[in-house]
């Protein structure tokens, strides 16, 4: 019986790479600090965190900021796991709310499909302006996740951009924020989950840190 296409999207801190990216970040380029300041302060929605981040970079090199990302370490067997996916001919990308410097260049090394994030601005130097553009969704949908990717409505435009339905959809995230995609995604798997809401609200739960565990749930 020939098997129904799906469409696996992955959250990337903590998920494909083993750390977040903003973290390994201000930790390289001394801003942890203020990084700890912007992400404890609950007077902000998630969107707004974000703009305040972003200002946190101003001044990187966009080349150091990816190198930096290139020796960061990605969860194991992601080869394996990435290669059994696509060879089943699934559809496999990438929704998260870092930044498209991470993303899209693990989308290339994967060699993924797509790959959704923030836009971080740059100047003619390559060096990063502290401004960045959010593709938000949340305002379009009524959806209250209120960050800069709303996950739940960017599934749902990948979804129908590759004509499979909502039901054949798979999700694998870690936070809350991966919380609206993965309670509209026909499978929501928690892979590593960080809080106990993400493990309540997913249809599957791991707890190895290995990508291939997640193969024999979606083919």
């Amino acid at each position: 019986m020939k098997r129904e296409r799906k469409l696996v999207a992955f959250d990337m801190d903590g998920t494909l790479l083993e750390e977040s990216v903003i973290r390994t970040l201000a930790k390289k380029f001394g801003f942890a600090s203020g990084l700890s300041e912007v992400q404890n302060d609950s007077s902000l929605l998630g969107y707004q965190r974000t703009q305040k981040i972003a200002a946190l970079l101003r001044g990187l090199d966009e080349i150091d900021v990816i190198e930096t990302i290139g020796k960061m370490k990605m969860i194991k067997n992601w080869r394996s796991a990435i290669y059994e996916l696509k060879a089943h001919g699934h559809v496999v990308g990438i929704i998260s709310d870092s930044y498209t410097l991470a993303c899209d260049y693990l989308r290339k090394k994967m060699d993924l499909d797509f790959s959704i994030a923030n836009v971080l601005h740059s100047n003619e130097n390559h060096l990063l302006t502290g401004r960045v553009s959010m593709p938000l969704g949340w305002e379009k949908i009524g959806c209250k996740c209120k960050i800069s990717v709303c996950k739940r409505y960017h599934l749902e435009k990948m979804a129908q951009k590759f004509n499979i339905p909502l039901s054949n959809t798979v999700v694998v995230g870690d936070t809350v924020s991966d919380l609206c995609m993965i309670e509209c995604a026909g499978l929501g798997i928690a892979m590593m989950p960080k809080d106990e809401t993400i493990k309540e609200k997913s249809d599957k739960v791991i707890t190895s840190p290995d990508l291939s565990t997640i193969v024999p749930l979606v083919i």
